[in-house]
């Protein structure tokens, strides 16, 4: 008899965990109570970067206007843009990816069911569905359930009032200034994203530094270009109350400092809610970070998986795909782990900024002595003829044989070149390995072969 196989969640997790399953012969069913494809899809990578895109846009539009003819010019300013068309493209993005997914489980004959899944054992959930509840048994689970977004005080007392990641596409009108609570990936993309329209934008942060655990030449880069756009860093603040008056959300800072603006967006990290799961009948326990689980994703019910956000390892969409195929491979027998260190981090900003493996601080906080090389696209030949100079690529290496350990890139295309090391850091090459490959001319990825050969 095939294995049965219960995925709580259809989002990168579930999904690549259902499709693997059923490769590998088993009988997966994806119960998912919301949008099919999860938050990557429906509010989070995928809208995101259609934004993000409009942004782009508008910046190379305003490259152009220096490049026009004497007595010419270009009128195009943000201010003409239409939010409701930026939505209205951003939706269809989105309904065309889901259509698609839907439509492949639909060809690979995968039941889902629309509902709320509850573990009313060790072998079974009941599902509240549109028609009544549905119970169904099975062999193994794999919890998917994905996070929300975090209200950590004061802001949940206004929560009602401001708005988060989720709910930021759904904005009746583009405001004219906005708050940004949180200078980590999604505060400085939602940040990137609003000045480049046109916006005032703040960013509040409790730490000193953007970026937390990113590299430290990555993070001071980005702050600095953010700046010379007109972006405000109050950094190492704490907000101790909101108000909310006269068509304005204020920020009150417990030095008494006051920062005020039409929308005010929490970026604070994200958080799991699992208490209508009865995993208490499971003996599971779990908090705001969701569920542990080992690197074989296994949690410590032997039978009951989780992946993707909710086991707090790597929030990122592409580690929850995989950490989805690890779960269905080991369900079926397999000995898979994961490794966090091989995850490609991509930052959508303008300049992109993208990491994998170990940067300096990290590698000598595990003992190793490393050497690091740097290359500046300000000698990249494509980066100049595209005036993209802006950013670096920086290669940490073992300093006892050269296996290259990590990487940092920041500038244009980062989030694509950070590939070409992530192989690296995968097969464990060393640096006479990755120099023996051939570097197109004239290409942005030309900037790794020179920090090779710093």
């Amino acid at each position: 008899m095939p294995k049965k196989v219960i995925i709580i969640g259809s989002g990168p997790a579930g999904y690549s965990a259902a499709l693997r399953l059923k490769e590998l012969g088993a009988e997966p069913v994806i119960v998912e109570s919301w949008d099919f494809g999860g938050t990557c899809l429906n509010r989070g990578c995928i809208p995101s970067k259609s934004l993000l895109d409009v942004g782009c846009r508008v910046h190379s539009v305003e490259t152009l206007k220096a490049l026009t003819a004497e007595g010419k010019t270009l009128d195009f300013t943000p201010d003409m843009l239409s939010w409701d068309k930026i939505k209205a493209r951003r939706a269809d993005a989105v309904t065309k990816l889901r259509t698609g997914l839907e439509k492949l489980f639909q060809l690979k004959k995968i039941e889902v069911v629309r509902g709320k899944a509850a573990f009313t054992g060790a072998n079974e959930v009941t599902i509240a569905t549109a028609d009544g509840p549905v119970k169904k048994a099975f062999d193994c689970a794999v919890i998917a359930a994905g996070t929300r977004p975090a209200f950590p005080p004061p802001f949940d007392a206004a929560k009602a009032l401001l708005t988060d990641s989720d709910r930021v596409f759904d904005l009746p009108q583009l405001p004219k200034s906005v708050i940004i609570v949180g200078a980590g990936v999604i505060g400085l993309e939602f940040a990137c994203f609003f000045n480049s329209l046109g916006a005032e934008v703040s960013v509040v942060e409790l730490l000193p530094n953007i970026l937390a655990g990113e590299d430290e030449m990555i993070a001071r880069t980005l702050k600095t270009s953010f700046e010379k756009r007109g972006i405000k860093f109050h950094l190492g603040k704490k907000t101790s109350a909101v108000e909310t008056a006269g068509g304005l959300k204020t920020l009150v800072l417990e030095d008494g400092s006051r920062i005020s603006a039409e929308e005010a967006l929490v970026g604070a990290g994200r958080s799991a809610d699992l208490s209508a799961l009865g995993l208490e009948k499971l003996g599971l326990d779990w908090d705001r970070k969701g569920v542990k689980a080992d690197a074989c994703m296994r949690t410590a019910v032997n039978n009951i998986y989780a992946a993707g956000d909710i086991n707090g390892i790597s929030p990122l969409a592409h580690a929850a795909s995989r950490q989805g195929e690890i779960a269905a491979e080991n369900i079926m027998g397999a000995g898979r782990t994961f490794d966090e260190n091989l995850v490609p981090k991509c930052i959508y900003t303008r300049p992109e900024a993208a990491s994998v493996g170990l940067n300096k601080a990290q590698a000598e906080a595990k003992g190793l002595a490393v050497k690091t090389s740097r290359a500046y696209f300000l000698g990249i030949g494509k980066a100049v003829t595209h005036g993209e100079t802006e950013g670096f690529v920086q290669l940490v290496y073992d300093a006892a044989d050269e296996t290259l350990l990590g990487a940092q890139i920041i500038g244009a295309s980062a989030t694509e070149l950070i590939h070409v090391p992530a192989a690296a850091v995968t097969f464990k090459l060393k640096r006479a390995d990755m120099r023996g490959m051939i570097y197109a001319h004239p290409t942005m990825a030309e900037a790794i072969y020179e920090a090779l050969n710093k």
